[in-house]
Order: structure tokens, then C-alpha cells, then sequence
């Protein structure tokens, strides 16, 4: 026996009547769903329905098979819309609506319409989602009540899937003032010396170099060795021992222009002409 599906729309050429979408869901739906729902029938766990042949208001069976939300989602057809459902591996129920790319536009929306009626035959669903390609079980990530989510994936976990309503959030506690900091008098000095240290670094280059020019510049060859080096000699600085002239030399731009440069940006060309 045929089943017309009973969704229903407003005509508003009737005067606000209510009529029905004029789906025409055959047997074949139901029988093959019943089969996916049956715990005794393993080779059928999922089903994808669409339209019969040429018909625009027809639905049947497209494809049914086992292997769940993977190989249903492999199995969905191109340039075309269809209705379907799955078993999952906790043994619930969820069904979807997938239009596919290219799907003509006409199609989509009878399809649309017809949606509820289709999904209606599908008998004990838990819940809608929404398929695409490729898709597996543990991609599943469903939208429940107002706003909340359900992660009903399994993948290679023991745990069972859940699919349920939201618990009543809890609410939320008011945030505790942070407690005033107490700093010691030796942690604020220690404090103070970092920050002299992190302003060092900007200090003009001219200034720098002419309290290391007191002690005399020391070579290129000497400050790669690093041994034996003048007490003058910053060691976390050691490009500034070198003359101008050997420092342009090295790093291709004089001492202002190297000290306009990002820190990191310092390090690696120190880094570059071994004198990190």
C-alpha cells in the first residue's frame, strides 16, 4: 500500500486551507527502515531513500547496506536530493536530509517539502543530522535542546554514545577579588634590576659604544673566540666591542641601524657571525 505522507502546507490560493505536500512515500521505505531497526538483521543498518526514477513526487529506496554512518555517507548520491537513516553503534536511531551539489533548484525545494513527510516514516529516530560525505560516527556532533550539544561519536572509544537532553546548567559563581599581591623588599629590587636590564637594550648605541671604546675595541677573530676577553666586554653584547668600521663590516649595517632591529632579529645575526 502506497503511503501519502502527511505533511502539510497552506494554500494560500485556498483561502488559508490546509493541504497535503503530495509526497508519495512507497512500502518499500517502510519495509527497508524496519529492517535497520530489526536487532536480528545485521547486514542492513542503514538506508538512503530519494526519488523514483523520473517521478517528482515518488520516494523509494535508493541504496541500503551495513557499515553504518561511514558507508551510508559514501553511498549518497550526486547532483541529487535524498532522505535516509542510520543505526548508530550505541543502537540508537538518526536520520537526515542531504542535498547535493548541483542538485537542481526545483528539485531542492520539493524536496524540501517533502522532508518531514519522508522522515516522518522513519519510525524512532532519536534525532536529525546533518550528513555529508565522507562522513563517520565520530564526526557527529549534534545540536540538542536550545542550544546545547551532544557528542554522540563512539570512533574506537568503550564509551557509549549518549543523546539526551541538557542538564540544567549550573550557575555561575561570582568571581572572587584576587588577593593583593605582597612583594618583599629584596623581590622588588630584584624586580627593578630586570627592568633596568630589559631597558638596557635600548640605550643609545652611541653611548654604549663609547663606555666599551674606554677598555679599546677588541677584533672580530679575538670576540669569536671568546676567551681571554677584556673585563670592558659585555658578554651578552659582544658586537659592540667591535669599531664601526669592522662592525659594518660583519653585519652589513652600521651600530644604529642594527639597534633599530626587533630583538629576535639581533640574535639571529648574531647567531649568523658567531657572536651569540
Amino acid at each position: 500500500m502506497t503511503m501519502i505522507a502527511g505533511t502539510l502546507q497552506t494554500d494560500p490560493r485556498s483561502g488559508g486551507v490546509k493541504k497535503s505536500s503530495g509526497v508519495n512515500v512507497l512500502p518499500i521505505v517502510a519495509e527497508s527502515w524496519n529492517e535497520v531497526r530489526d536487532d536480528k538483521k545485521l547486514d542492513v543498518d542503514w538506508v538512503i531513500a530519494g526519488y523514483d526514477g523520473n517521478s517528482k513526487t515518488d520516494i523509494t529506496i535508493l541504496c541500503k547496506g551495513s557499515g553504518g554512518i561511514g558507508a551510508c555517507s559514501a553511498a549518497l548520491s550526486e547532483g541529487t536530493a535524498s532522505f535516509g537513516g542510520c543505526r548508530l553503534s550505541s543502537g540508537r536511531f538518526v536520520s537526515f536530509f542531504y542535498v547535493a551539489d548541483g542538485t537542481p533548484i526545483m528539485q531542492k525545494g520539493r524536496a524540501s517539502m517533502f522532508k518531514n513527510g519522508v522522515l516522518n516514516t522513519l519510525e524512532g529516530c532519536d534525532m536529525e543530522i546533518e550528513m555529508k560525505p565522507g562522513m563517520v560516527e565520530a564526526d557527529l556532533l549534534l545540536s540538542v535542546g536550545d542550544g546545547g550539544n551532544a557528542d554522540v561519536s563512539t570512533g574506537s572509544s568503550d564509551k557509549p554514545p549518549s543523546i539526551g537532553k541538557p542538564t540544567n546548567p549550573k550557575p555561575a559563581q561570582p568571581k572572587s577579588k584576587p588577593k593583593p599581591a605582597i612583594i618583599s623588599q629584596d623581590e622588588s629590587t630584584e624586580t627593578s634590576k630586570a627592568n633596568t636590564s630589559d631597558a638596557s637594550n635600548n640605550i643609545d648605541v652611541g653611548v654604549e659604544s663609547l663606555q666599551i671604546s674606554e677598555g679599546g675595541f677588541v677584533p672580530y677573530s679575538a670576540l669569536r673566540d671568546a676567551r681571554d676577553l677584556p673585563p670592558s666586554v659585555d658578554l651578552t653584547k659582544k658586537e659592540l666591542a667591535l669599531s664601526d668600521a669592522e662592525f659594518a663590516s660583519v653585519f652589513g649595517m652600521d651600530k644604529a641601524a642594527f639597534a633599530s632591529l626587533a630583538t629576535w632579529k639581533q640574535n639571529a645575526k648574531k647567531k649568523e657571525v658567531g657572536l651569540f
